[in-house]
């Protein structure tokens, strides 16, 4: 479905809305095309292509107000669910600060930010096969790699839109690939897995079938014949892929919903230093043809660059109509569209060299993040630094720390950043965690 297309049934689902008693509404559609194609041992495993398409309906009478999803959109069905979603409505309990943004936050900047590649039509099935193949292939041809788990080439193209009764009305069109490939290295109770992926809009934006399957393989084999260590107070590395995760932790503690409940370790720090003044975090939905880009956000607000963290300090929450409201200020947006960390100065091997012992974290598991107080603790893998250099993996440990404490103690942030997802950061060193271990 063309973005044109699903404007008009927008526009249709507001006025009828309107016509019915709501005294607001918005509706947002999507509509998504997705092909996955994948690939074990060099025979193909799975093919699937599928349709989806899906709108909400949001109506507001007064202060009451109700939601309802569907995927019927018949005119027919779309007047039904809209005047049983008014009815709902009237017989819900009022919210005072329920309610779309005011007109004057809404985004008037759309610009044409790239996110549809042109030739994403063009693309046959036999070329996925390939090139999922093609990255299995690449990652099986090490030494070390005993099996494989598969690769994936999967593709999709789709279509936004959202409009409310305040006067706002706008959609877009975009595309993505996702390459991934998982190998098996080692044999019995030594075997370790490994993965890599990538992620573009652009077709001609992805890596490599031979760069994923390498990067695969090396996962897996980097991590054979683990060690433990003991217990101990040590520096900490942060692969691009963990500080990714890690910030990601972190900037969820300035979200406004968490604010306004007093349930944020971050409440009160607006303006304070809450980080290394080598840390700058920014968020940006207008980087041209990059993963989470967007010309507004799910209310219609501004996706335009913000600073949340400028050398250290909370320069902002993140702030949705509703918890503006709350809170007594201007909506901002209350989410994130690429989120990153400002890259530094110091190359990978130059924070590397730095550790005369302590940890390169690969990969963390379990849910230890604690949004109230900020505590950290994870189960972890990585590669163990002595004298400056990675010496052997360790496994079956635990990383644990403050989050508050873990940004105010970066000191070396590197140089590596990459838009390869939509929250990204540099590698980072922290200069001490607790690391429990034998």
């Amino acid at each position: 479905m063309t973005v044109s297309k699903l404007q008009e049934t927008a526009d249709f689902v507001v006025a009828y809305a309107l016509e019915r008693g709501a005294t607001d509404c918005d509706v947002a559609i999507s509509s998504t095309t997705e092909v996955e194609t994948g690939v074990r041992m060099g025979a193909m495993e799975k093919f699937q292509a599928s349709d989806s398409r899906g709108m909400r309906i949001r109506i507001f009478v007064g202060k009451r107000s109700a939601t309802t999803n569907t995927t019927n959109f018949t005119r027919a069905s779309l007047r039904k669910a809209i005047r049983e979603t008014i009815a709902l409505a009237k017989a819900s309990e009022p919210d005072e600060e329920a309610g779309l943004p005011d007109a004057q936050h809404f985004a008037t900047d759309l610009p044409d930010l790239g996110l549809a590649d042109a030739e994403h039509g063009k693309l046959t099935n036999e070329e996925r096969l390939n090139l999922a193949i093609a990255t299995e292939a690449a990652a099986r041809a090490h030494d070390l790699i005993s099996n494989s788990e598969g690769a994936t080439f999967a593709d999709d193209s789709s279509v936004y839109v959202y409009a409310n009764s305040r006067g706002f009305s706008g959609g877009y069109a975009s595309t993505a690939y996702q390459m991934v490939a998982s190998v098996v290295a080692g044999e019995g109770d030594k075997m370790r897995v490994g993965f890599d992926y990538c992620v573009a809009r652009s077709k001609d934006k992805l890596a490599t079938p031979q760069k994923v399957g390498d990067g695969a393989a090396q996962r897996a084999i980097e991590q054979l014949g683990p060690r433990k260590v003991k217990s101990q107070t040590v520096p900490v590395v942060f692969s691009r892929r963990m500080a990714a995760r890690l910030l990601g932790q972190f900037v969820s503690a300035a979200s406004g919903s968490h604010v306004y409940r007093e349930s944020s370790f971050m409440v009160g720090l607006l303006g304070q230093q809450i980080a290394s003044d080598k840390i700058t975090v920014v968020d940006d939905g207008h980087i041209p043809g990059a993963i989470g880009s967007k010309p507004f956000d799910k209310e219609g607000l501004p996706t335009t660059k913000r600073v949340i963290i400028d050398k250290g300090e909370l320069a902002c929450y993140l702030i949705d109509a509703y918890a503006g409201r709350k809170l007594g200020v201007a909506p901002n947006g209350g989410s994130t569209s690429n989120l990153y960390i400002e890259n530094g100065d110091h190359s990978f091997e130059e924070i590397i060299a730095s550790v005369e012992n302590g940890l390169y974290l690969l990969s963390v598991s379990g849910p230890g993040f604690n949004v109230v107080n900020g505590n950290y603790s994870m189960g972890a893998s990585g590669i163990w630094i002595e004298n400056g250099k990675l010496a052997y993996p360790v496994a079956e440990i635990t990383v644990a720390g403050n989050i508050l404490e873990m940004f105010k103690a970066i000191e070396m942030v590197g140089n590596d950043l990459a838009f390869d997802s939509s929250v990204v950061s540099p590698t980072l060193k922290i200069g001490q965690m607790s690391i429990a271990g034998s």
